[in-house]
């Protein structure tokens, strides 16, 4: 299980993500589908056309979730290319990874429409927590 809650109780220059999974594959999942979501206004996915391995290291999982979906939103902005399916494995060990390979389908500028501009992935408030078996993180994006 995965989801993720916008929230607007920031600035006007921020939007957030309330998000939650059963193990870290989950949350980080849910924090890429919250985010495109947001950059899309939940526009329904559609075939891939390529797929890129990832392959991300970090000292904590607070910087590898935004070190992961600042990649996300780097290929977003420099490739047009919008994420439409995951295979990843998040592992926390002495080093923080995640690995695996995502399908991106291009952006269209005839038939997509971006609804916000996300600038930055933030640390502001940023914790990954684990109550009751599930991991919980709230994630703030510049706009």
């Amino acid at each position: 299980m995965r989801k993720f809650e916008v929230s607007d109780r920031f600035t006007t220059a921020d939007i957030g993500l309330d998000i939650e999974g059963d193990n870290l594959d989950e949350l980080f999942l849910a924090g890429a589908e919250g985010m495109f979501a947001v950059i899309m206004g939940g526009q329904t996915a559609q075939k891939a056309s390529v797929t890129l391995d990832i392959n991300l290291q970090s000292n904590n999982l607070e910087q590898l979730l935004v070190d992961w979906l600042s990649e996300l939103l780097y290929r977003f902005d420099t490739d047009g290319l919008i994420p439409v399916g995951y295979r990843l494995k998040v592992i926390e060990d002495e080093a923080c990874v995640v690995r695996g390979a995502i399908d991106f389908r291009n952006y269209d500028r005839q038939t997509d429409t971006a609804e916000h501009e996300i600038k930055a992935v933030t640390y502001y408030k940023l914790k990954i927590e684990r109550k009751g078996g599930v991991y919980r993180s709230h994630m703030v994006f510049d706009i």
